[in-house]
């Protein structure tokens, strides 16, 4: 907030004293356009204000009076921002833990620890990844390589993009603040080994410089050259680098270039120092674009306790499906000489069923089968000997990385759709899950499927907010609107939602998913063009008062591509597009948590002209089970419930119960325009938009619509379905929303108005920056009805801001309705794509772009997330000690217990007096807030505790 009361995305609206009275006055239906209040800028002086800064947001101090200022400082004070949970997981293979209790799970902006025993979240590490005030490092900066550390198990080396490598106690969380730097222009991958230096073995990281977009080098750090930021190059080559590993303590790596391997071989026997490694490369083509690799090395021990590389054996994963493998590599490349730079083109063998790029591919422990995967949403296991392949189907995603346990006991998966399973070899079923937040997120890196060109483009915006809600009924509870994964999602140039998540943010799981639109998960879903088929958009959702009901707006129209044999007289692709578009309304039976949603009703064509038309807003009345919607059609119509009858009688289910429908029960016909002129005429054709919502009590429906800066509000009673009010002048441009609080109308437009609907008074507005239509389509309202708050979201304006790329960040303001000063301002280093009201709570729930949940509590509430058991004071290492841990001294005399029979006599004695708790004071602990809201469990436990604990009458006395 600066000097003038703004914030980076909102200017306040000021009007001059002397017309402060007659701005208060809004224009009505009966009034004159011309005597509209709402004043299109900003006019009078500015307020003498200076800003301070407090926990990353910035109040506003009041000159004028001390008591503002005082009141100012404890308003903001009164908001708190948690720190984020969650994330998108990366590109990047898990890491086991050695004793395989602990999976280690690489994310945008953490890293984070789980409990394969019981998937909870153990501890999670949060990295400075990014500088929020530098837009140009949100895009250029991500994590690109996790391992973990050959000579400390309990240390994991994380990389990242500028040249930064972390050196992380896992087990802690201790290092996050100190990282290495390493000058390079971009890192692409890291491997490490543990390598005999100087007669100390110690760990080596080979780091993948990129020097230009064709061209790369290797070079090796130990702990001394991170620290003196100069390493040792052993290898430079002129082909776009792609990947690096290594194996046998560092005596042999694979460097992947785009359609060639280059492997290295260590020279030196003993190493006195980093200068002494010496490797001697040998590089060959292979026949496709590699996107993955892993390397299996058989070693044997010589006369002299040495090892010895015995064979070789490289599988190699490619963009266009097929495996490669090379069997003993090392004696092909030795066997062509050492002479000649490149050894040309080495035959491998080749396995091939996947259609499109083979996203990961891995040795089995014993070398006898390939573990691969990619976008079919299947395991594959390939036995070498035969060829023959078993299959693992129908997964929920396409598959991203995959990971052999040091044992060999269990896969780790790593899906597209943020989530990451671990199968066991034996009966392959999973032992563990962790889900995340699967909503778009836009990746740090390109897609392997981008490496092959295809006909189509892949999404690379977020150009509508995500859809979420929470059921009032489960507070805990966040129902989003998801794609079949990333990949799925970001086909043809437009994203698809056609699933519901549910996702529970007190445990931070994904709880199930449903189908509310039409999907193909398992099918081809390509045409024979090679072009991706667009799945159906969820658009709007909302539950009923109850919880019982959901209802839900999904869209879909056919691709102008595909509209060549619809073509007839003067229309265009586009029209023809627009006639055929489907649009549903659908109304679900929300049943217990583990049983699926049950479609009831769907309405085709809910509002209709001559073709479909969309539907602009979806309201739930807080008071009944009834739903209203707002179309392109200028009608407002009221859907309720009834019972479904067969020949004449109460049809039923089979548990009995009465089934129902949902139909139209009341349709009411919106005034365009105020005015009847040639203006007006010509405003019928403009584009339109609306919005609406209920009041409180369920009595009004304020009803938002019509022409960019000319929509009108109607007030409709629900019961006769006549207009109360009308009033005029509200919005500036199209309308984005509009929420009911209270006796005030909170509506935003490019303008942001807080309106007095009872006493017809403007109670305060402020104006969106100047920005792009795209940043507007991001900017988002939401309502609290318990804390009487008001919170809007907005990305922050910059240059070249025509589409939400990475690097864009937004800005959160929330404002009581009694007050016009914000009480909190926050920037946030990512795209907020949603912010929702948390039901019987006095905050909000924000998701951003990184698949990020954040949450916004008034005072002293506790957040409603998720808290890893690091931050609980419980760690499972620290239980499985206190498991195994034997007494000292496990036979005790019968004196040492019968002196403790003795004294726990002497307590039970006639100075203690049995405690007696009412059900009232447990239900005062229990229930005083949502489950998600509730305080620390630690707290929990010491007031149960005090209840039933008791102090010695003779202490009393």
């Amino acid at each position: 907030m600066d000097p003038t009361g703004d914030t980076a995305s909102l200017k306040r609206k000021r009007e001059q004293k002397d017309e402060a009275l007659q701005a208060q006055k809004k224009h009505r239906r009966k009034s004159k356009p011309q005597e509209n209040g709402v004043s299109q800028e900003p006019i009078g002086t500015p307020r003498n204000a200076a800003p301070r800064q407090t926990d990353g947001d910035t109040e506003l101090l009041d000159a004028s009076s001390q008591p503002t200022t005082i009141l100012s400082r404890e308003r903001l004070a009164a908001w708190k921002v948690s720190k984020p949970m969650g994330g998108r997981m990366l590109d990047i293979d898990p890491v086991f833990s050695m004793d395989e209790r602990h999976l280690i799970i690489p994310y945008n902006t953490s890293i984070q620890v789980y409990s394969t025993e019981d998937s909870l979240l153990v501890r999670r590490i949060a990295l400075p990844v990014a500088n929020a005030d530098d837009t140009t490092d949100l895009v250029s900066m991500h994590i690109v390589s996790a391992v973990l550390s050959k000579s400390n198990p309990d240390y994991i080396w994380v990389a990242c993009s500028d040249g930064r490598i972390w050196h992380l106690d896992w087990t802690s969380g201790a290092g996050a603040e100190t990282p290495f730097t390493v000058d390079a222009k971009k890192v692409l991958d890291v491997a490490v080994d543990e390598l005999e230096i100087g007669g100390k073995t110690e760990d080596v990281l080979f780091v993948l410089k990129r020097l230009t977009s064709s061209s790369a080098q290797v070079v090796v750090y130990n702990r001394k050259a991170l620290e003196a930021k100069a390493g040792k190059l052993v290898h430079t080559y002129d082909e776009s680098p792609q990947a690096l590993r290594s194996v046998v303590g560092g005596r042999l790596i694979v460097a992947a270039a785009k359609e060639s391997l280059h492997v290295g071989l260590l020279k030196t026997k003993k190493a006195a120092s980093l200068d002494d490694l010496t490797y001697r490369f040998h590089s060959f083509d292979v026949p496709d674009i590699v996107t993955c690799l892993d390397i299996r090395a058989t070693t044997r021990t010589t006369k002299k306790g040495g090892l010895e590389i015995q064979s070789v054996d490289v599988a190699l994963g490619c963009a266009r499906g097929a495996i490669y493998v090379y069997h003993d590599l090392l004696s092909k490349l030795l066997g062509e000489g050492s002479g000649a730079p490149k050894g040309g083109l080495i035959q491998p063998r080749k396995y091939h069923w996947h259609r499109r790029a083979v996203h990961s591919v891995k040795w089995s422990q014993d070398g006898n089968y390939l573990i691969s995967g990619g976008y079919e949403t299947a395991l594959v296991l390939w036995q070498i000997d035969t060829g023959r392949q078993d299959f693992l189907p129908h997964l929920s995603a396409t598959i991203e990385n995959i990971v052999v346990s040091p044992r060999g006991s269990s896969y780790a998966v790593h899906l597209d759709d943020n989530s990451t399973m671990i199968l066991s070899t034996a009966e392959m079923k999973p032992t563990m899950y962790v889900s995340g937040i699967q909503s778009l997120v836009l990746g740090d890196r390109p897609s392997k499927e981008s490496l092959v060109r295809r006909v189509w483009r892949s999404v690379d915006e977020i150009a509508t907010p995500l859809v979420a809600t929470v059921n009032p009924q489960s507070p805990s509870q966040m129902f989003l609107c998801v794609g079949n994964g990333q990949q799925a999602s970001l086909g043809c140039g437009s994203s698809s939602t056609p699933l519901l998540q549910v996702f529970d943010i007190s445990t931070f799981h994904g709880v199930t998913k449903h189908a509310i639109a039409r999907t193909n998960p398992t099918d081809a879903n390509i045409t024979s063009e090679g072009v991706p088929i667009v799945e159906p958009t969820a658009t709007k959702l909302a539950f009923s008062r109850d919880g019982k009901w959901l209802a839900s707006v999904d869209e879909w129209q056919p691709p102008t591509r595909d509209t060549d044999a619809f073509l007839t007289g003067s229309k265009t692709p586009a029209e023809v597009s627009r006639d055929r578009r489907e649009i549903y309304l659908k109304f679900w039976e929300v049943g217990a948590e583990d049983q699926p949603f049950q479609l009831v009703t769907r309405i085709n064509d809910a509002h209709h002209t001559s073709h479909t038309e969309p539907i602009f807003d979806l309201a739930s009345d807080p008071t009944s089970s009834r739903f209203a919607t707002i179309g392109n059609d200028g009608m407002v119509r009221f859907w309720t419930p009834r019972f479904r009858k067969r020949d004449g009688l109460a049809a039923t289910g089979p548990d009995g119960q009465p089934l129902r429908s949902w139909s139209c029960s009341r349709v009411i016909s919106l005034p365009i325009h105020e005015q009847q002129d040639e203006a007006a005429e010509a405003l019928k054709n403009a584009p339109r938009s609306g919005a609406i919502t209920f009041s409180e009590d369920g009595s009004i429906l304020f009803a938002a619509f019509g022409p960019p800066s000319g929509a009108l509000v109607v007030a409709i009673d629900t019961e006769t379905g006549a207009f109360r009010d009308v009033v005029s002048g509200m919005f500036k441009g199209e309308v984005r929303a509009m929420k009911s609080l209270s006796s005030s109308l909170i509506m935003l437009s490019e303008d942001l108005v807080v309106y007095d609907i009872v006493s017809d008074e403007l109670l305060f507005s402020y104006s969106l920056k100047e920005t792009s239509q795209a940043a507007k389509r991001l900017t988002q309202l939401a309502v609290n009805y318990e804390s009487r708050s008001i919170a809007l979201v907005a990305p922050v304006p910059s240059r070249n801001q025509d589409k939400m790329k990475r690097g864009v960040r937004s800005e959160l303001v929330v404002f009581n309705i009694d007050e016009d000063e914000p009480q909190l301002v926050k920037a946030f280093p990512q795209l907020i794509t949603s912010v929702c009201a948390a039901p019987s709570s006095s905050g909000f729930i924000v998701t951003d772009s990184a698949a990020q949940i954040w949450s916004v509590t008034e005072g002293a509430e506790q957040a409603p997330l998720l808290r890893p058991l690091a931050d609980l004071g419980v760690d499972d290492n620290v239980v499985n000690a206190e498991v195994s841990e034997e007494p000292e001294d496990e036979e005790g005399s019968d004196e040492e217990m019968q002196d403790v029979d003795m004294d726990v006599d002497m307590e039970d004695g006639d100075d203690t007096h049995a405690v007696v708790v009412a059900p009232q004071r447990l239900a005062e602990i229990f229930n005083a807030a949502p489950a998600f809201a509730m305080p620390p469990i630690e707290d929990i436990f010491y007031q149960v505790a005090g209840l039933f604990s008791t102090k010695p009458v003779n202490a009393l006395i």
